[in-house]
């Protein structure tokens, strides 16, 4: 019994240490996303800032009617969409990446004290079945000196017994 105890003991000690590491790269994951998500936003930002330019850049040049110039503030206004679409995407993935990330190290940590919740209750245990083990001593103690006791009585019941004969057959011969 005491050899399972320190496996699992040893067991235990080794799971907390590679779930420690995996909340530990959860943790690392989640601050890489935001960074990441930071970058995304700055990225759609400036996307739009040279989409309005492009526009007001192609606004300008239809009113003066330059028309080569207007094809091309029209392609530079297609690539900036194309752009900041992807940009867009990029965003919508790390946030996605982000909410995982964050559910995962929730999850870890949840198991983390899931694990400790179960080596509470096994101590708990341990003190429990030590707590049995003891009654049942005393349970056994307490029957032997109970059938002592009914033994004493019978004893008693026995002596009283013979001691009432005794009087009565002194009294007859008095």
């Amino acid at each position: 019994m005491a050899v399972g105890a320190v496996v699992l003991a040893l067991g235990c000690s080794a799971a907390d240490a590679q779930n420690g590491r995996a909340i530990k790269q959860d943790r690392q994951d989640v601050r890489q996303d935001r960074r990441e998500l930071q970058r995304d936003n700055r990225d759609v930002r400036q996307d739009r800032r040279e989409l309005a330019g492009d526009r007001e850049e192609l606004n300008q040049d239809v009113k003066a009617g330059r028309t080569n110039e207007v094809k091309q503030d029209r392609a530079e206004i297609r690539g900036d969409k194309r752009e900041a679409r992807e940009d867009v995407r990029d965003r919508r993935d790390d946030r996605r990446d982000l909410q995982k990330d964050r559910r995962d190290l929730r999850n870890a940590q949840d198991v983390k004290r899931d694990r400790q919740d179960v080596r509470q209750d096994r101590r708990e245990l341990e003190g429990d079945n030590r707590d049995v083990r003891q009654d049942r001593r005393e349970l056994a103690g307490d029957r032997r000196e109970l059938r002592e006791d009914v033994r004493d009585r019978s004893d008693d019941r026995r002596d009283l017994r013979q001691d009432q004969r005794d009087l009565a057959r002194d009294e007859r011969s008095r």
